[in-house]
């Protein structure tokens, strides 16, 4: 899991001067990490990618582990990188980096 959390700037330019730059406030947190699924663990790893995909845009507490990493996050992307799949089209493995966004 990656956290990343930036702040806003404003950069004012001066005429024969170095810029001046300006602090406006903290930017929204945003989460990133890797989901691996494997058919033999239990799960049908195209069921849970459709899944996700679905779930575009939702909004939801973000708990990893049993601890709270975000109260309210935002699913704002997929990508999906497909491992093993068996001669009939069956995905048996698969990596999914999920991004996630604050919600404030």
């Amino acid at each position: 899991m990656k956290r990343k959390q930036t702040v806003r700037t404003v950069e004012h330019v001066l005429i024969f001067q170095y810029p001046k730059i300006e602090y406006m406030g903290p930017n929204l947190q945003e989460i990133t990490f890797t989901m691996e699924l494997n058919a033999l663990l239990g799960v049908r790893p195209k069921m849970v990618e459709e899944t996700l995909y679905s779930r575009l845009g939702w909004i939801a507490p973000l708990v990893i582990g049993g601890r709270n990493i975000c109260s309210q996050a935002m699913l704002t992307g997929l990508s999906s990188a497909y491992d093993i799949v068996l001669k009939g089209g069956e995905v048996l493995s698969m990596k999914i980096d999920v991004t996630m966004k604050e919600y404030r």
